[in-house]
């Protein structure tokens, strides 16, 4: 049993949440995947302030919600990362929380093989409009999981980056009628299962 998590970087539980609910169950149509669902809605995330207290005592100087994400994401062995798109990149708080993971710095770091080495990830990205900067927050999602070793896969032909959703700025009611993109996103559910279970089988061989 494989577990992926779905987190949706969006302060509402709207069409990214929807979205990332949809990946997750299409992932749950293949064998043996466990799914979980976590929001950063409502949740305190500060930004990282650099000064290397997580690197003198393993511990956070924030006393926030950070930690406890990141320990969800330590437990699990795919991701599926969707979030709105907010003036063409991702939002304040997913990226305060990319750079918060610092605080496990010795595991992703330091050790071999790192934590999150040949985990596998996938990206969601719901705009307003059709060209509001889908890719370039796919882009910034799966950088994040490149500097980390992850392993990045996108849905498949002409959905080589991941998932970009319109909403027509309608919330999870525009999203549903994204036909395309929804495809998209259902086929980045599956591709993040099946690549996933690929290679937790590869590691009992």
């Amino acid at each position: 049993m494989v577990k992926i998590l779905g987190l949706s970087a969006s302060p509402r539980l709207a069409a990214t949440a929807f979205c990332v609910r949809e990946a997750l169950a299409a992932a749950a149509t293949l064998p043996e995947i466990e799914t979980e669902f976590i929001s950063l809605r409502g949740k305190e995330i500060k930004p990282c302030l650099h000064c290397d207290h997580c690197r003198k005592t393993g511990q956070c100087i924030h006393r926030d919600d950070a930690a406890a994400i990141i320990d969800v994401f330590f437990r699990a062995d795919g991701y599926i990362i969707g979030a709105p798109v907010y003036d063409m990149n991702i939002p304040a708080q997913l990226a305060a929380l990319f750079n918060r993971f610092r605080m496990r710095f010795k595991e992703l770091c330091e050790t071999v093989p790192r934590r999150l080495e040949d985990r596998v990830a996938g990206a969601i990205a719901v705009g307003g409009s059709r060209n509001g900067g889908q890719e370039i927050v796919l882009g910034a999602i799966l950088n994040f999981c490149l500097s980390e070793g992850m392993v990045v896969v996108g849905g498949g032909k002409f959905q080589n980056h991941g998932a970009a959703v319109w909403s027509q700025d309608r919330l999870a009611t525009g999203a549903r009628e994204d036909e395309l993109g929804l495809d998209a996103v259902r086929a980045i559910g599956r591709r993040v299962a099946c690549i996933t279970s690929l290679l937790a089988i590869s590691r009992g061989l």
